[in-house]
């Protein structure tokens, strides 16, 4: 997609919301700039399932790597795909696991080491003396890079039914890796690698579904959430797991007061930890038969935050943004939404509105998931056309504000104008200001000064906020020409 179609991207702002309170505000609202994301660059191959769904994990070098399911006749392989920091495609699209038999969602997490391993359910082949044909949880792993895989000996679970579930994964901080998946009348989890450890058994009704695991990155504790239709206790549900076992919450409005009736996710859990600040959030849908509104709640608490009226929504998800931000993303009308939060994962700012790529997503989205932890969301939408199913990339900036204090003032008698930057009320350092022909870089409280000399002409001047990794922002000031004198009275 070229620049002319970036340009058919677009925002809407949306009052920013103070988390702690049920505000809800409504995605109608007033236009705001449009969105400087980056082209659309398609993922995957051209002949996916609504059903598959990409891994992510970045490692320290910046580099988002994605592992997708491939059709290879009846089999299916596992292929890795990095990113670049820019949004680009770095090198060639490598295959991690070839023609095995069954394969199902893998996640991906990066290793105490800096490495990565991705977890998955399969089976490589019908022969029992196959150590990997037992449908059991497996993993492979590569270095940071990324460019060799190596598939490791055996299972990591008891279970054998892991191959029917997609998998969620997490890392505790002393680097042992937890894995979930839901089966059956089984959601069940293993801690580590050891296949003679036993595995956790959770939920025991049928049926649970689309597990996933956070780990708080200052308590360490693991909080795995998942999908439930059980009889009476449907919505969603998280639990901690590690390091000792807590006990199972219901996430508020996750389904209808009874908890007799909710609406599928339909892909893994939108659950995230913050980097470096504490607590586990889920973002979701709520209301039923569709879903009104997009919710977040951390794990825990009592009550939810009202991100956005949207009626319609589906496939809401998270991700943990830099600073202990969050981005909460979903869609709606073939139309996909993002917003992020301030530092304290406390206030939330503009909603951007991305069109999806031209042409490719007539038929629906099935999939919504981001990563956002360097600064601008990396976001992946499996779109469906009359021609092909595949999953898009593009990266999403968030929005500046900027602020002009006096925003007007007597063009003759001059004085000073302060402009403040901010990104969902912290400031902005670095960011550049252009206003009357001038440049001015914000300090450490977002703020830049610009004299207006004695008997500048009247008028408005406009100005201009911009830093890497954002969306720019404008405001004015105007310069008022000065009131004739007030007429005498007699």
């Amino acid at each position: 997609m070229g620049s002319a179609k970036s340009k058919q991207r677009f925002a809407r702002l949306i009052v920013s919301l103070f988390v702690g309170t049920m505000l809800a505000v409504s995605i109608e609202s007033a236009w705001a700039q449009p969105s400087p994301a980056r082209p659309w660059t398609r993922s995957t191959d051209t002949a996916d399932s609504n059903i598959f769904e990409p891994a992510l994990a970045r490692t320290a070098d910046g580099v988002l790597h994605v592992v997708w399911l491939r059709k290879n006749g009846s089999n299916r392989d596992f292929v890795h795909t990095a990113i670049g920091e820019d949004g680009k495609v770095a090198g060639t699209p490598m295959t991690v696991l070839e023609a095995w038999a069954s394969l199902n969602n893998p996640d991906l997490i990066v290793t105490k080491d800096g490495g990565l391993r991705l977890f998955f359910g399969g089976q490589r082949t019908t022969d029992v003396k196959d150590p990997h044909s037992h449908g059991s949880l497996y993993s492979v792993t590569a270095p940071a890079s990324g460019a060799a895989w190596t598939l490791e000996k055996g299972a990591h679970a008891q279970s054998n039914a892991v191959t029917a579930s997609p998998v969620g994964a997490g890392i505790l901080p002393d680097g042992t890796s937890v894995a979930a998946w839901a089966v059956s009348f089984a959601l069940q989890a293993h801690i580590g690698l050891d296949p003679k450890m036993e595995d956790l058994k959770l939920q025991t009704t049928c049926c649970a579904y689309q597990p996933d695991i956070a780990v708080d990155a200052i308590s360490g504790e693991a909080v795995l959430g998942w999908f439930s239709n059980a009889k009476k206790e449907q919505g969603l549900f998280t639990q901690t797991i590690a390091p000792t076992l807590g006990e199972r919450q219901f996430v508020p409005g996750s389904a209808t007061p009874d908890r007799d009736s909710s609406l599928s996710i339909d892909q893994r859990m939108a659950i995230t930890a913050r980097i470096g600040a504490p607590g586990v959030y889920v973002a979701y849908g709520a209301g039923y038969p569709t879903f009104k509104t997009v919710n977040l709640w951390r794990h825990g608490s009592a009550d939810p935050v009202v991100i956005a009226q949207a009626a319609g929504a589906r496939h809401v998800n998270i991700s943990a943004g830099p600073e202990g931000r969050l981005w909460v993303m979903w869609q709606r009308d073939r139309r996909a939404y993002a917003t992020r939060s301030n530092r304290a994962a406390t206030r939330f700012g503009a909603i951007v509105e991305v069109a999806p790529p031209a042409g490719k997503a007539e038929s629906g989205i099935y999939k919504v998931k981001g990563e956002g932890s360097l600064g601008p969301l990396d976001l992946f939408l499996a779109c469906q056309s009359v021609n092909e199913l595949a999953t898009y990339h593009t990266q999403v900036f968030p929005p500046l504000s900027l602020a002009a204090s006096p925003a007007k003032m007597i063009a003759e008698d001059g004085g000073t104008v302060t402009f403040a930057v901010s990104d969902v009320g912290d400031p902005v350092e670095g960011a550049t200001i252009t206003v009357d022909g001038k440049n001015l870089a914000t300090d450490a409280e977002g703020k830049a000064a610009m004299t207006v000399p004695k008997g500048s002409k009247p008028g408005a001047r406009a100005a201009k906020a911009q830093k890497d990794g954002y969306t720019d922002a404008s405001t004015k000031v105007t310069l008022a020409p000065k009131p004739p004198p007030a007429k005498a009275t007699q």
